[in-house]
């Protein structure tokens, strides 16, 4: 579509995801882009079989089980939107100082993410 994929993104819901994952406007219209071009069909959200294509993913023996995690705890109908993609990615984000910590990159959290295997 446009050039510049972050024109999609409203300024209010920039600042919204900015300030509740701790990423930087730019951090968030980065991963906006990425999933502009991960979302092929352009239908607003990812799908298992999109993230599939992602090639670190594709030959990661544990891919298909990170994929399962996903959809079960951040989609809905096994599909993921930008919002629950970018809260996802939070997660990873680094966190060390008290200013960087949001409630979705706390040691807690990535451990509760890592190890929450009800399956």
């Amino acid at each position: 579509m446009g050039s510049n994929a972050s024109i999609m993104l409203q300024q209010e819901d920039l600042q919204n995801i900015c300030q509740q994952t701790g990423f930087t406007t730019k951090q968030v219209q980065r991963l906006y882009s990425r999933f502009k071009a991960l979302d092929k069909r352009d239908c607003g959200f990812l799908t298992r079989e999109d993230l599939l294509c992602i090639p670190e993913v594709n030959i990661n023996p544990l891919g298909e089980r990170l994929i399962d995690v996903i959809m079960e705890d951040y989609g809905e109908n096994n599909k993921i939107n930008f919002k629950q993609f970018i809260f996802l990615l939070a997660k990873f984000r680094r966190g060390k100082a008290k200013s960087l910590t949001t409630e979705f990159n706390t040691r807690e959290s990535k451990l509760k993410f890592l190890f929450d295997a009800n399956v």
